[in-house]
This record gives C-alpha cells, sequence and structure tokens, in this order.
C-alpha cells in the first residue's frame, strides 16, 4: 500500500513538473522569421530605427510574420488598399507601449 502511494505521488509530481514546463515554455516569444537586409532597409526608410516604436514594430513583424507573408501584406496594401491584420495590431501595440 505504501509502494502504490509512493508511485503515485511520483507521477503526480513529474506530471506536475511536465504541465509547468509547458506553460513556461508558451510564455516566450517565437524567434524572428528571417528576412533579407533590403526588406528592413525598405522599412526602416518610412519607420527610422531610432523610434521605439519603430525599432518594437518590425521586431513584432519580423516575429509573427514570415517575409513570404510580409511580402504579400505589402502587395495588398500597394494594390487593395488593405494592411495586414498583424502588421497593424504590431504597430498599435507598439505605439502603445512606445509613445511618442
Amino acid at each position: 500500500m505504501a509502494a502504490a502511494l509512493q508511485v503515485r505521488e511520483k507521477w503526480r509530481a513529474l506530471f506536475g513538473a511536465l504541465f509547468c514546463m509547458m506553460v513556461l515554455a508558451s510564455c516566450g516569444e517565437a524567434p524572428p522569421h528571417e528576412y533579407p537586409a533590403e526588406a528592413r532597409t525598405h522599412f526602416e526608410s518610412t519607420c527610422p530605427p531610432a523610434s521605439a516604436a519603430c525599432a518594437c514594430t518590425w521586431d513584432k513583424i519580423t516575429r509573427t510574420l514570415t517575409y513570404e507573408e510580409y511580402e504579400a501584406a505589402l502587395t495588398r496594401m500597394r494594390e487593395r488598399g488593405n494592411m495586414d491584420t498583424r502588421i497593424t495590431r504590431a504597430r498599435t501595440q507598439c505605439l502603445e507601449k512606445h509613445p511618442s
């Protein structure tokens, strides 16, 4: 009986530890996707990197969208005037975090 209780406690501790690891792992930001240097240069021509809001926006964009998704969003913006909501959300969050 005591051995069964010890096994149960070990399993409970193991599952508790695994649960905590999963929660902590989900809290981190995704690493940025790879973008060519020209994409950043183009972004910085309209949003100066010295601005904390601009630096934050670029960081959020590269962590949220792949380069291909970003290029598609820019194309849609040029053709239809609709900005991707993920880019708008990133910009809004950064402006709120870094008001000028």
